[in-house]
């Protein structure tokens, strides 16, 4: 347990090096395919962004959003958004940019693209939806805008808005979600620049319907239920009196007309009708998130209550699921019994492997001191599911925590090997390059971490204290020069950038 979570602080969207691997593993290329002719709502010739130059002003917002911790930081939940995504990328018309998604904390219910194809759920969206399918509607949808180009156009159009000016702005939307999660009162005095934000990126309603059109064809064709986009719409649509503003947040930055509901229902009645049922992670990742959005004690203490509640009246879509939430919600509170036992009822109720399940088994170990065990499942997990990297990093944080840091190294080093571009990685392994006080190694292994962070004056700060340990290997010295030259570079490019930024706002 971490300490506000001791403390029984909010979770203020602490960057953890867990979160951030997974949402860099997940950058893919869409394949290229036939798709549905669609209207061109502009000259791409005459965009004021080429498709490079949006990615690379995606990579800077995000970058400055990872240095100000304004991302989720839960690996099982990102790893599921992520392997989400991945299904729907796969069966997506040709896009400009590769996508990538990642979490935000915060209640509202919002989605939202992103210069360069980054893509931001909300934890509120992930709850408030009520199927799987409900969840690829939303996220086909931004797709979609991306995949149109809608927002490299709506820059064209505001011209008067440099590109690294609304980087800076969106970042302060970013900023106000943050605060409202921590502070209401907060929230009120950074909630203007979150509107100027809408305004900048609100999309016409032509562009609205083309990227519906998109999101349903993506819908299709990676076997959902195209029917859930216009049942979730016109969800939203009949609970905004119940939300403070008068609306949830996606309507608000995405107004959903009759119209457009009508134009979807039209498509449902001529496609094929399919029926998909959710799967288990869906509803185990809804019930973790309803935990993890308020750690404090009292909400641990309501978020118990309700699932309870629910038992009681069997109000669920899967029993499982709310005894896995009980779990979740119990380790927190380091009710270890409750959580032991809520589990065992979750492994009665679905006895096959599980990832999201395996992952909570280790961490419920670890927190019984059963390192052992621990490592047991961990090994068992990893050869069930290779490909999950949250129970990589357990198994190595395990054999820390056994003082076998020596294995921990040659596994990391093997990990990284083949995932590259991992900063949990890297940081697990600077941890064990200072147990076993090879220092040159510690630091140069810090600073690959925090680039891929984002942090690239802080990874040259790594760099020159690895220059100054010093030691008699001239090709670790060497290699961390070419890298000192090349960071900083980046760094005196970004300075440049930011610099014509505040020049232009």
């Amino acid at each position: 347990m971490n300490q506000s979570e001791s403390e029984g602080r909010p979770v203020r969207h602490r960057l953890s090096a867990a979160f951030l691997c997974c949402m860099l593993a997940t950058i893919s290329v869409v394949p290229c395919r036939a798709v549905e002719s669609l209207p061109s709502l502009g000259d791409p010739s005459s965009d004021e962004l080429s498709p490079l130059a949006e990615r690379k002003l995606g990579e800077d917002i995000m970058r400055q959003a990872r240095e100000a911790d304004d991302i989720f930081n839960d690996p099982v939940s990102t790893e599921y958004l992520n392997e989400f995504g991945l299904n729907l990328i796969q069966h997506a018309p040709p896009s400009p940019q590769p996508f990538e998604f990642f979490l935000v904390l915060d209640r509202d219910i919002n989605a939202f693209a992103l210069p360069g194809g980054y893509i931001g759920v909300n934890t509120g969206l992930i709850i408030a939806t009520e199927s799987e399918s409900e969840l690829a509607s939303v996220l086909s949808h931004e797709m979609g805008h991306v995949i149109q180009r809608h927002i490299a156009r709506g820059m064209d159009r505001q011209a008067k808005t440099g590109p690294l000016a609304l980087a800076a702005m969106l970042l302060g939307a970013l900023a106000a979600a943050k605060a409202r999660q921590a502070d209401a009162g907060e929230a009120a005095l950074t909630m203007g620049a979150g509107f100027e934000i809408a305004d900048q990126l609100s999309f016409s309603r032509e562009a609205e319907r083309e990227a519906d059109r998109v999101g349903f064809q993506i819908l299709q064709d990676s076997g959902f239920d195209a029917a859930a986009m216009a049942t979730f719409f016109q969800r939203l649509q009949q609970a905004t009196a119940i939300y403070e503003n008068g609306a949830p947040e996606w309507l608000r930055d995405h107004p959903v007309t009759s119209e457009r509901i009508a134009d979807i229902q039209n498509r449902v009645h001529v496609s094929h009708y399919r029926q998909r049922p959710d799967s288990l992670d869906f509803q185990l990742i809804r019930a973790r998130l309803k935990v993890l959005q308020n750690i404090t004690v009292q909400g641990l203490r309501d978020a118990e209550v309700a699932f309870n509640d629910q038992l009681q009246h069997g109000n669920y879509a899967n029993e499982a699921a709310i005894h896995y939430g009980l779990a979740v919600a119990m380790l927190r509170e380091e009710k270890l019994t409750g959580a032991e036992r809520e589990l065992e009822r979750v492994q009665k109720l679905y006895p096959k492997p599980d990832p999201v399940i395996a992952n909570f088994q280790i961490e419920l170990k670890r927190a019984q001191k059963d390192l052992p065990g621990a490592l047991a499942a961990a090994k068992l997990a990893g050869e069930e599911f290779p490909h999950v990297r949250s129970l990589s990093w357990q198994y190595a944080q395990i054999l820390q925590e056994m003082g076998r840091n020596d294995d921990a190294v040659a596994y990391l080093r093997d990990q990284i090997a083949q995932y590259t571009s991992e900063p949990t990685l890297y940081e697990l392994l600077a941890k064990s390059y200072t147990v076993t006080g090879q220092t040159l190694l510690e630091h140069k292994t810090l600073a690959e971490e925090y680039y891929l962070r984002g942090s690239v004056q802080a990874a040259i700060e790594q760099l020159n204290l690895a220059h100054k340990a010093g030691g008699s290997d001239f090709y670790e010295l060497s290699q961390i020069d070419a890298r000192l030259t090349q960071l900083k570079a980046e760094w005196a490019d970004i300075q440049k950038q930011r610099k014509d930024a505040k020049r232009g706002s």
